[in-house]
């Protein structure tokens, strides 16, 4: 299956102003008008090539609600990261920056070692990064699994053999060898969702961005689908509503509101801040409600 990326998250942490502070709040507001992260004391991480570094970093349509403002936010190589936030805070905005197709208007930013700053950084950005969408229809193209599967690697230059090997290694790590000669757009959510991601994973790439993986699953798929996602050793970064999922496999969680990134922290410790989640419009996940 993908090459491997990993390291643990080691949960340090710092806090950096926010001049405006989230929402609209002054900084007098306490916390709230801060980017906290939980944690300890601050840590230096070294660059690393499935790693994602961002300074000052703002993007999109000025003006707008999910205009992305002044965003600092380092991720290591191997990380699983949860992004939430209430519809319109930039969750997609900054996932659609990461992938090279909205360019940054300040600030840096760095993903595998590619300068996105650049036209020649975010064109490379392909060959280093999957994207999920949240609807698989936007990215299924071909008559049957297995050759949907193969779209990707078979752009990327490789040999017949080479493709044929990551094609079987993306079915076996999905499970999907008894669907391999299928229709895509036949298949129910939770199998297109893991063909989708398996032709992401054929490619290699050294991160992941997911939009939304769990939206509209019933439970059975959504428990495969996690199954998948905690399986894998590439940096994920996964903007979602589904806050269990979050606590349940990522090693980071980050909140943002009105394009701006207003805390991050280790899963169980944010996700627990009732006052943050009240103002933020989100709500502390029933197993951490239940401590």
């Amino acid at each position: 299956m993908c090459a491997t990326f990993g390291v643990e998250a080691t949960g340090n942490c710092h806090v950096t102003a926010d001049p405006l502070g989230c929402c609209g709040f002054p900084r007098s507001a306490g916390k709230l008008g801060r980017h906290i992260q939980l944690g300890g004391s601050v840590v230096s991480h070294p660059k690393s090539t499935g790693g994602i570094d961002l300074v000052g970093l703002s993007a999109g349509h000025p003006g707008s609600e999910s205009y992305l403002r002044e965003i600092n936010w380092q991720i290591n190589a191997g990380e699983r990261v949860g992004l939430v936030g209430p519809n319109g805070a930039g969750k997609t905005t900054l996932l659609l920056t990461l992938s090279g197709i909205i360019p940054p208007r300040a600030g840096e930013a760095r993903l595998a070692g590619m300068d996105l700053n650049t036209l020649q950084g975010r064109r490379a950005v392909p060959g280093a990064l999957g994207l999920l969408m949240q609807d698989p229809d936007d990215q299924l193209l071909e008559p049957c699994v297995e050759d949907d599967i193969a779209l990707g690697p078979s752009c990327q230059g490789l040999s017949v053999a080479e493709v044929n090997q990551r094609v079987h290694a993306a079915i076996k790590a999905t499970n999907l060898d008894n669907l391999r000669g299928r229709v895509p757009q036949k298949l129910s959510l939770g199998e297109k969702k893991r063909v989708a991601l398996a032709g992401v994973l054929a490619r290699h790439p050294q991160i992941i961005l997911l939009d939304e993986p769990t939206a509209g699953l019933d439970p059975r798929g959504r428990r495969e689908l996690i199954g998948l996602l905690k399986s894998l050793t590439t940096t994920l970064v996964i903007a979602t509503h589904d806050l269990e999922l979050v606590l349940e496999i990522c090693h980071q969680a980050a909140v943002m509101d009105n394009g701006r990134l207003v805390a991050s922290g280790p899963p169980a410790k944010l996700l627990a801040d009732a006052p943050l989640m009240e103002v933020h419009g989100l709500e502390v996940p029933w197993p951490l409600r239940l401590r």
